[in-house]
């Protein structure tokens, strides 16, 4: 039985165990598509296929390998598991508008798609991440000593043609899945708690890089699911701090910031969420001297 907190505690630690010696790193392109569309044909079939033990092994391959693997390729593996995902969240929606049914067997299956998407985009995006770093360090060049380089690493949303799209997409996903009553899908909290914690974290990575957060649709997508876990899933708390640390470490969301708020409070009932984000920033001291951007990010 795959338990997707003890999973995710695994790929803290490091690499979980995946029962194949496969790997999309270095192999021939030939190959690398053919077991692509392979999987692909399997999820597009049945969502839940990928509950196969065989099956899940050579998902988190290119979960592991994201980094390693030909832009083109990892488009096409990303939009297997979105279509897939896609295709169970349709399955999990007939069942619980069918009496008779169980909608816990779908779990499972959600699980491990949440799980192979904490492991590919965070992965992804740690590269995209270490790209910009790279970018911004200085390198001297013949004829100027003091210059920067012009050519710096890219990042995963220009390389991988249709990166960011695919995350819009499966944004949506999230957002109809969370619009249903998933209490009946998982038979505690913490176990649903965990699946929508995948997501809310990643949207919060993601909110880190300007290129998603001045994106219009990519925004509209991502705030309207994070205030459906505040409206459904006792997201208040949370949500919270991370407007707030938003506010306090990035210039580039301080006005999306208060976007999400105003989202919230006009069509999510969020009047709390504005008052609660309100009294932190009233609360918070900023006493270092060196914490010049805090204190004007915070005031706009």
């Amino acid at each position: 039985m795959f338990n997707l907190h003890e999973q995710l505690l695994s790929l803290q630690e490091g690499e979980p165990k995946i029962h194949t010696t496969f790997t999309f790193d270095g192999v021939d392109s030939t190959i690398a598509k053919r077991t692509l569309n392979e999987l692909t044909d399997k999820l597009v079939v049945n969502g839940e296929n990928i509950n196969n033990e065989a099956t899940f092994d050579k998902l988190m391959c290119f979960a592991r390998d994201v980094a390693a693997m030909d832009p083109k390729l990892v488009a096409r593996g990303l939009d297997m598991l979105v279509t897939g995902f896609e295709n169970q969240i349709k399955q999990v929606a007939s069942t619980l508008s069918t009496p008779g049914y169980d909608p816990t067997r779908h779990a499972e299956a959600l699980d491990r798609y949440a799980f192979l998407f904490q492991w590919a985009v965070e992965r992804g995006e740690s590269t995209a991440s270490q790209s910009r770093t790279a970018q911004a360090k200085p390198r001297k060049r013949r004829g100027n000593a003091s210059g920067t380089s012009s050519s710096g690493a890219s990042t995963v949303a220009e390389v991988v043609p249709g990166w960011k799209g695919k995350l819009l997409d499966l944004y949506v996903h999230v957002q109809q899945l969370m619009q249903l009553p998933l209490g009946r899908v998982w038979n505690s909290v913490p176990e649903r708690d965990t699946f929508i914690g995948v997501f809310m974290r990643l949207a919060h990575k993601a909110m880190e890089n300007p290129a998603y957060a001045k994106d219009g649709d990519f925004q509209t997508a991502l705030f309207s699911t994070l205030c459906v876990w505040l409206q459904n899933y006792n997201g208040l708390y949370s949500l919270v701090t991370m407007i707030t640390q938003n506010l306090q470490h990035y210039e580039h969301l301080c006005e999306a910031m208060a976007q999400l708020v105003q989202l919230a409070y006009d069509e999510y009932g969020g009047t709390q969420l504005a008052d609660e984000v309100l009294r932190d920033i009233a609360a918070k001291s900023f006493s270092s001297v060196h914490d010049k951007s805090g204190p004007k990010n915070t005031a706009r």
